[in-house]
Protein backbone atom coordinates (compact mmCIF):
# COMPACT_ATOMS: atom_id res chain seq x y z
CA UNK A 1 0.00 0.00 0.00
CA UNK A 2 1.46 3.45 -0.91
CA UNK A 3 3.13 5.23 1.95
CA UNK A 4 1.39 8.27 3.42
CA UNK A 5 2.17 9.86 6.79
CA UNK A 6 -0.26 12.30 8.35
CA UNK A 7 0.47 14.43 11.41
CA UNK A 8 -1.78 17.07 12.94
CA UNK A 9 -0.20 19.93 14.88
CA UNK A 10 -1.99 22.60 16.88
CA UNK A 11 -0.04 25.41 15.25
CA UNK A 12 -2.89 27.88 15.11
CA UNK A 13 -4.89 29.75 17.78
CA UNK A 14 -7.81 28.09 19.54
CA UNK A 15 -10.38 29.62 17.19
CA UNK A 16 -8.70 27.74 14.32
CA UNK A 17 -10.48 24.59 15.46
CA UNK A 18 -13.61 26.04 13.85
CA UNK A 19 -11.98 25.72 10.41
CA UNK A 20 -10.69 22.61 8.65
CA UNK A 21 -6.90 22.23 9.01
CA UNK A 22 -4.44 23.29 6.35
CA UNK A 23 -3.36 20.01 4.74
CA UNK A 24 0.26 20.77 3.98
CA UNK A 25 1.85 18.28 1.59
CA UNK A 26 5.52 17.43 2.13
CA UNK A 27 7.82 14.98 0.34
CA UNK A 28 9.26 11.92 2.09
CA UNK A 29 11.83 9.36 0.96
CA UNK A 30 9.91 6.40 -0.47
CA UNK A 31 12.83 4.09 0.33
CA UNK A 32 12.66 4.72 4.08
CA UNK A 33 10.15 3.45 6.62
CA UNK A 34 8.01 5.81 8.75
CA UNK A 35 10.40 5.52 11.71
CA UNK A 36 13.37 6.47 9.51
CA UNK A 37 11.89 9.64 8.03
CA UNK A 38 13.53 12.91 9.04
CA UNK A 39 11.05 15.79 8.80
CA UNK A 40 12.40 18.83 6.95
CA UNK A 41 12.77 21.72 9.43
CA UNK A 42 11.95 24.15 6.62
CA UNK A 43 8.77 22.34 5.56
CA UNK A 44 7.61 21.91 9.16
CA UNK A 45 8.12 25.62 9.93
CA UNK A 46 6.63 26.74 6.63
CA UNK A 47 3.51 24.63 7.04
CA UNK A 48 2.97 25.70 10.64
CA UNK A 49 3.52 29.39 9.83
CA UNK A 50 1.12 29.41 6.87
CA UNK A 51 -1.52 27.62 8.92
CA UNK A 52 -1.17 30.15 11.71
CA UNK A 53 -1.62 33.05 9.31
CA UNK A 54 -4.67 31.33 7.83
CA UNK A 55 -6.16 30.82 11.29
CA UNK A 56 -6.04 27.03 11.05
CA UNK A 57 -4.28 24.02 12.46
CA UNK A 58 -1.77 22.27 10.21
CA UNK A 59 -2.03 18.68 9.08
CA UNK A 60 1.13 17.39 7.42
CA UNK A 61 0.38 14.96 4.60
CA UNK A 62 3.68 13.22 3.85
CA UNK A 63 3.98 11.43 0.52
CA UNK A 64 6.64 10.10 -1.88
CA UNK A 65 7.65 12.64 -4.52
CA UNK A 66 5.72 10.80 -7.26
CA UNK A 67 2.41 11.31 -5.40
CA UNK A 68 2.65 14.86 -4.07
CA UNK A 69 1.09 16.60 -7.06
CA UNK A 70 -1.63 13.96 -7.39
CA UNK A 71 -2.66 14.70 -3.79
CA UNK A 72 -3.29 18.34 -4.69
CA UNK A 73 -5.09 17.54 -7.92
CA UNK A 74 -7.42 15.08 -6.17
CA UNK A 75 -8.09 17.42 -3.25
CA UNK A 76 -6.30 15.23 -0.69
CA UNK A 77 -3.96 18.11 0.13
CA UNK A 78 -4.16 21.90 0.12
CA UNK A 79 -0.65 23.33 -0.28
CA UNK A 80 2.78 22.15 -1.46
CA UNK A 81 5.76 24.52 -1.18
CA UNK A 82 9.21 24.92 -2.75
CA UNK A 83 8.42 23.75 -6.28
CA UNK A 84 7.93 25.25 -9.74
CA UNK A 85 5.37 24.29 -12.40
CA UNK A 86 8.28 23.45 -14.75
CA UNK A 87 9.50 20.88 -12.23
CA UNK A 88 6.19 19.43 -11.11
CA UNK A 89 3.41 20.27 -13.58
CA UNK A 90 -0.16 19.83 -12.47
CA UNK A 91 -3.69 21.20 -12.50
CA UNK A 92 -3.11 23.59 -9.57
CA UNK A 93 -2.69 27.29 -8.83
CA UNK A 94 0.68 28.81 -7.95
CA UNK A 95 1.60 31.55 -5.47
CA UNK A 96 4.21 34.21 -6.10
CA UNK A 97 7.84 33.07 -6.13
CA UNK A 98 9.62 33.56 -2.78
CA UNK A 99 11.62 30.43 -1.77
CA UNK A 100 15.24 30.42 -3.03
CA UNK A 101 16.54 27.10 -4.37
CA UNK A 102 20.09 26.57 -5.65
CA UNK A 103 20.77 23.63 -7.95
CA UNK A 104 24.37 22.41 -8.01
CA UNK A 105 26.44 19.89 -9.93
CA UNK A 106 28.69 17.72 -7.77
CA UNK A 107 31.80 16.11 -9.23
CA UNK A 108 33.70 13.23 -7.61
CA UNK A 109 37.03 14.24 -6.04
CA UNK A 110 39.22 12.32 -8.51
CA UNK A 111 37.49 13.81 -11.58
CA UNK A 112 38.39 17.20 -13.09
CA UNK A 113 35.59 19.61 -12.25
CA UNK A 114 33.84 21.16 -15.28
CA UNK A 115 34.02 24.92 -15.62
CA UNK A 116 30.77 25.18 -17.58
CA UNK A 117 27.74 23.09 -18.53
CA UNK A 118 29.09 22.73 -22.09
CA UNK A 119 31.76 20.35 -20.79
CA UNK A 120 29.00 17.97 -19.69
CA UNK A 121 27.74 17.11 -23.18
CA UNK A 122 27.34 13.35 -23.45
CA UNK A 123 28.44 12.78 -19.84
CA UNK A 124 26.27 10.63 -17.60
CA UNK A 125 24.76 12.73 -14.81
CA UNK A 126 22.95 11.52 -11.69
CA UNK A 127 19.33 12.71 -11.56
CA UNK A 128 16.03 11.87 -9.87
CA UNK A 129 13.33 9.96 -11.75
CA UNK A 130 10.50 12.17 -12.98
CA UNK A 131 12.21 15.40 -11.97
CA UNK A 132 12.81 18.15 -14.54
CA UNK A 133 16.08 20.05 -14.93
CA UNK A 134 15.15 22.96 -17.26
CA UNK A 135 18.53 24.74 -17.12
CA UNK A 136 20.48 21.62 -18.06
CA UNK A 137 17.88 20.56 -20.64
CA UNK A 138 18.10 23.94 -22.35
CA UNK A 139 21.91 24.03 -22.30
CA UNK A 140 22.58 20.45 -23.46
CA UNK A 141 19.45 19.31 -25.28
CA UNK A 142 19.79 15.71 -26.49
CA UNK A 143 23.34 15.63 -25.05
CA UNK A 144 21.93 15.75 -21.51
CA UNK A 145 22.41 12.10 -20.45
CA UNK A 146 20.44 11.28 -17.30
CA UNK A 147 21.04 8.41 -14.89
CA UNK A 148 17.86 8.36 -12.81
CA UNK A 149 17.37 7.10 -9.26
CA UNK A 150 14.04 6.97 -7.39
CA UNK A 151 15.15 9.51 -4.74
CA UNK A 152 17.81 12.14 -4.10
CA UNK A 153 19.39 9.98 -1.41
CA UNK A 154 19.71 6.97 -3.72
CA UNK A 155 21.13 9.19 -6.47
CA UNK A 156 23.73 10.46 -3.99
CA UNK A 157 24.61 6.87 -3.03
CA UNK A 158 25.04 5.87 -6.69
CA UNK A 159 27.32 8.87 -7.21
CA UNK A 160 29.52 8.12 -4.20
CA UNK A 161 29.73 4.48 -5.36
CA UNK A 162 31.22 5.69 -8.66
CA UNK A 163 28.27 4.81 -10.91
CA UNK A 164 28.70 8.24 -12.54
CA UNK A 165 31.06 11.17 -12.04
CA UNK A 166 28.48 13.97 -11.82
CA UNK A 167 25.37 14.53 -9.74
CA UNK A 168 22.66 17.19 -10.03
CA UNK A 169 21.06 18.08 -6.70
CA UNK A 170 19.56 20.98 -4.76
CA UNK A 171 22.02 22.55 -2.31
CA UNK A 172 19.72 21.75 0.61
CA UNK A 173 20.26 18.02 -0.04
CA UNK A 174 23.99 18.58 0.41
CA UNK A 175 23.30 20.43 3.65
CA UNK A 176 21.21 17.51 4.92
CA UNK A 177 24.12 15.10 4.40
CA UNK A 178 27.04 17.25 5.55
CA UNK A 179 27.40 15.43 8.86
CA UNK A 180 26.44 11.85 7.99
CA UNK A 181 29.57 10.83 6.08
CA UNK A 182 27.85 10.38 2.71
CA UNK A 183 29.74 13.19 0.96
CA UNK A 184 33.30 12.24 -0.08
CA UNK A 185 36.04 14.65 1.08
CA UNK A 186 37.25 16.94 -1.69
CA UNK A 187 34.19 16.80 -3.95
CA UNK A 188 33.71 19.69 -6.38
CA UNK A 189 30.60 21.85 -6.63
CA UNK A 190 29.36 24.02 -9.52
CA UNK A 191 26.23 26.18 -9.24
CA UNK A 192 23.91 25.43 -12.16
CA UNK A 193 20.94 27.64 -11.36
CA UNK A 194 19.44 29.86 -8.68
CA UNK A 195 15.69 30.30 -8.73
CA UNK A 196 12.86 31.30 -6.44
CA UNK A 197 10.22 28.64 -6.07
CA UNK A 198 6.53 28.84 -5.19
CA UNK A 199 3.72 27.07 -3.38
CA UNK A 200 1.16 25.04 -5.32
CA UNK A 201 -2.44 25.35 -4.11
CA UNK A 202 -5.10 22.75 -4.84
CA UNK A 203 -8.01 23.97 -6.94
CA UNK A 204 -10.23 21.63 -4.92
CA UNK A 205 -9.21 23.22 -1.63
CA UNK A 206 -11.37 25.61 0.38
CA UNK A 207 -8.19 27.70 0.74
CA UNK A 208 -7.50 29.93 -2.26
CA UNK A 209 -4.17 30.89 -3.78
CA UNK A 210 -5.00 34.52 -2.91
CA UNK A 211 -5.28 33.55 0.76
CA UNK A 212 -1.95 31.72 0.68
CA UNK A 213 -0.28 34.68 -1.04
CA UNK A 214 -1.70 36.95 1.66
CA UNK A 215 -0.32 34.62 4.35
CA UNK A 216 3.13 34.70 2.69
CA UNK A 217 3.00 38.50 2.56
CA UNK A 218 2.06 38.63 6.25
CA UNK A 219 5.01 36.39 7.19
CA UNK A 220 7.30 38.65 5.21
CA UNK A 221 5.88 41.79 6.81
CA UNK A 222 6.14 40.50 10.40
CA UNK A 223 9.76 39.39 9.86
CA UNK A 224 9.17 35.65 10.32
CA UNK A 225 9.77 34.60 6.71
CA UNK A 226 13.56 35.23 6.51
CA UNK A 227 14.17 32.95 9.49
CA UNK A 228 12.10 30.17 7.89
CA UNK A 229 13.93 30.51 4.57
CA UNK A 230 17.27 30.11 6.34
CA UNK A 231 16.24 26.54 7.15
CA UNK A 232 16.42 25.60 3.44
Amino acid sequence: MPMMLVMLLAAAPTHAAEKPPLRYVEKIDAMLGPDQQKPSPFQQKMGAALARQLGRQVQFVSLPRTRIMAALESGDGDVLCSYLPEWTPGDVDWTRAFIPVVEVLLTLPHVKAPESMEELRGKRIGTVLGFRYPTMEKALGKDFIRDDAPTSTLSLKKWTAGRFDYLLTPRNVITQHLNDGMLPPGYHSLTISEVKTKCAVSRKSKITVEEVDAAINALEKNGELPGILKLR
